[in-house]
């Protein structure tokens, strides 16, 4: 076997995942080179200081399920970020919370399905300004300006490149939960930025960064 030519899809996942087992040095770069940014990006957004070595952790955990795991090059992505949110539970229990941190009042809080309190314009806005930041910014933008399970949503669907279905298997969620959360998010977001955006981009979809 030899690396495929192009990005990762689920056509060459399939291959890559079968070398990988076998220890084919190529393969596991191949779904490094795939999943690295994407890691890296949640968990700096949620633990900055202990992300490399989170990171770090995580690929230990898929070296270790990697010859349990069946699915999709989706359901890879969906099942690596269950490690690592995993991984970040037992930092933080490890860690523990220290007497000057900060306590985000959202932490606990969490929404109930609402579909009547959707508004589509302004989830098309909030989509239209992610699109055009880098992945960074983004990233900083969904963690500074939302309450955890809303940032969460979306890095998961943004960041993580996962469907609705996925990331209602990431976070042990309800696919309506997910997608009313995530339409909160957004019009969260449009409400901080309406007018900022032109009409030619409006109705973008989010791009995985």
């Amino acid at each position: 076997m030899s690396p495929p030519p192009g990005p990762l899809d689920d056509v060459s996942f399939a291959s890559v995942l079968v070398a990988a087992r076998a220890g084919d040095q190529w393969a596991a770069e191949v779904l490094f080179v795939d999943l690295q940014p994407r890691l890296l990006r949640f968990l700096r957004s949620v633990e900055p200081r202990a992300a490399d070595d989170l990171a770090g952790e995580v690929w230990l955990g898929i070296a270790q399920g990697l010859s349990t795991f069946e699915g999709d090059l989706t359901g890879f992505r969906a099942w690596v970020f269950t490690i690592a949110r995993r991984r970040l539970a037992d930092h933080r229990r490890t860690a523990g919370r220290r007497a000057t941190d900060p306590v985000d009042p959202h932490e606990h809080f969490r929404l109930q399905p609402d579909p009547a309190t959707i508004d589509g314009a302004r989830a098309d806005t909030a989509t239209a300004v992610i699109g055009r930041l880098s992945a960074q910014e983004a990233v900083d933008l969904i963690s500074s300006s939302l309450p955890p399970d809303q940032a969460e949503v979306l890095l998961l669907r943004v960041v993580g490149d996962l469907d609705v279905a996925h990331v209602a298997e990431v976070l042990d969620r309800t696919p309506n939960w997910v997608r009313v959360t995530q339409h909160r998010a957004l019009r969260k977001l449009a409400e901080k930025f309406s007018g900022n955006v032109d009409d030619s981009v409006m109705t973008d979809p989010p791009q995985a960064i």
